[in-house]
């Protein structure tokens, strides 16, 4: 048996615990989803205004 100064951590404790992790890694995944997401959006915004053909000043039309 081990003796400390501190008391034992219940198991609410360690539920919470382990949720807040739980939670904060999904949060991370999820930002690094949305970084990678806009990145790929970027390049192909720069594909598409690349292939366009060049009119002055206006690079890319789109009409809904």
């Amino acid at each position: 048996m081990t003796i400390t100064g501190q008391p034992p951590t219940s198991l609410l404790d360690s539920t919470l615990n382990a949720d807040t992790t739980r939670v904060n890694i999904g949060v991370e995944v999820l930002k690094k989803a949305q970084d990678l997401m806009k990145q790929q959006g970027a390049a192909e915004m720069k594909m598409l205004e690349e292939a366009a053909p060049q009119t002055g000043g206006r690079l890319l039309d789109a009409y809904a």
